[in-house]
């Protein structure tokens, strides 16, 4: 689905970016505003020009071409853009309707898929705040992509969003997408196909006076999601995805909570209900987080530019002492609930070099049914055993004994160790370290324990 997804990513690309224009069209120069938010948004991989402008005293009409290139695949689309200005409009004091359509010499499949349709249209209405509400609406499409076929639901976006851009807040929803991609070469023989359905995004975003970055709140809900690997195996299906993430600004530090719960996850044999995940990113310095974003916008593409970035300002982002919190991680199996915490906090002094040993102070903490943990060893212990055994010759029945013979050995190791601690059915573990040292469960680990650890590991 490689060329698919490149062009669903193009034609993302312009709907994100559809709207640019309304912003700047609130000026008293509409004209200039066109041209201004056609140089604004002409970064890779898309580029805006205005090709038409028409002046009228009550309405204009203006025409751009957007050109989405990620030098693998290219697609333009031409926009037909109907402004109303006048005169004295009651309840906004300018319209402004955008249509885009694919143009002829874009890839056929894109022009067959869009026929007669208009691949976005973007409605806006001006206040006279100079705020606009935005409707943006993308048509239901069935097409064909070489070995790929795309089945896409529609999609509808109300938001409103401020003159300047500094806010936005809305809405967006797309009800369903099936990809099915046809066995190829390298394929085994099996199709693969995913579902993807309700699918509905809520946003409330600002940018804070003086600062590049966004903050607020966002919340994504995703129906089911279901998805058939091409190596025949059973597929696997999600219901009930939810996820809210919420960024604020605080004096002179950032703060991030993550929540996802998922209500059940299913494949082959293997049933998983209410799965959490509740994360927390604390004092993440502003300033180096507005830098970040203001300079990572000039080297997108670029993996060591982007290292060199991080490195350069790590000592202003430590000296907030930034910690990532992992609250929670649980979810429900026949066997039991299992829950899984940690966090990892900077406690030492930024202005002298970095000591991984002494300034990070970290924290692991685990409650689970005895089952549950041998079967997440023994996924970890088989993959290892068969790297190290290529040449062994054992049925699966073997393998299996093998492997649940070893997970048992390592698990009683730690058990001894002072690592784990046994309750009936049940295994639970708190790991902590801090000024260099290791406790497990309220006492310093000596050396046989931390032998004990190293001979646990996979």
């Amino acid at each position: 689905m490689k060329k698919l997804g490149i062009g669903i990513a193009a034609a993302v690309a312009v709907l994100a970016a559809g709207g640019a224009t309304t912003g700047y069209l609130v000026g008293n120069n509409i004209e200039q505003g066109f041209a201004t938010a056609a140089k604004e948004w002409s970064k890779p991989p898309l580029l805006v020009q205005v090709q038409d402008y028409q002046k009228g005293i009550f309405s204009s009409t203006a025409q751009t071409l957007w050109t989405v290139d990620t030098g693998e695949e290219k697609l333009q689309f031409t926009a037909l853009h109907a402004i109303s200005h006048g005169p004295l409009p009651i309840a906004h004091l300018a319209e402004i309707v955008s249509t885009f359509a694919i143009n002829p010499d874009a890839p056929p499949e894109w022009v067959v898929a869009f026929k007669d349709k208009a691949p976005l249209v973007w409605k806006s209405k001006v206040g006279w705040s100079k705020n606009t509400q935005n409707e943006v609406t993308s048509p239901a499409f069935n097409g064909e992509f070489g070995a790929d076929k795309l089945a896409f639901g529609g999609f509808k976006s109300d938001f409103e969003m401020s003159s300047d851009f500094s806010r936005i807040k809305g809405d967006a929803s797309m009800p369903s997408l099936l990809m099915q991609s046809k066995p190829g070469e390298e394929d085994d023989g099996q199709a693969s196909e995913m579902l993807m359905s309700g699918n509905i995004m809520r946003f409330d975003m600002h940018q804070p006076t003086g600062q590049e970055f966004m903050v607020g709140s966002l919340q994504w809900d995703l129906a089911s999601l279901k998805v058939t690997p091409k190596n025949g195996d059973a597929p696997a299906e999600l219901a009930g995805l939810k996820m809210v993430a919420d960024t604020q600004l605080a004096a002179e530090v950032v703060n991030t909570t993550i929540n996802t719960s998922v209500k059940s996850f299913v494949q082959k044999d293997h049933k998983i209900d209410d799965i959490a995940v509740d994360l927390g990113l604390h004092n993440l310095d502003a300033g180096w987080l507005n830098q970040f974003t203001k300079e990572s916008q000039k080297i997108q593409g670029d993996p060591q530019a982007m290292q060199m970035l991080l490195m350069q300002g790590m000592q202003q982002l430590l000296a907030r002492k930034p910690e990532l919190e992992v609250k929670r991680i649980s979810w429900r199996t026949a066997e039991g609930t299992a829950e899984v915490a940690a966090s990892l906090a900077y406690q030492g002094d930024s202005s002298k070099p970095l000591n991984p040993m002494m300034d990070f102070k970290a924290m692991l903490r685990l409650d689970m049914p005895k089952p549950v943990l041998q079967s997440l060893y023994a996924g970890k212990v088989r993959e290892t055993y068969l790297l190290e055994n290529e040449d062994a010759e054992l049925d699966e029945k073997q393998l299996a004994s093998v492997v649940q013979e070893d997970v048992n050995a390592r698990l009683s190791g730690l058990v001894q160790a002072g690592l784990l601690v046994e309750n009936s059915d049940r295994m639970t573990s708190q790991l902590q370290w801090a000024d260099g040292k290791l406790q497990a469960n309220g006492k310093p680990l000596d050396q046989n324990g931390m032998m004990g650890l190293l001979s646990a590991m996979p």
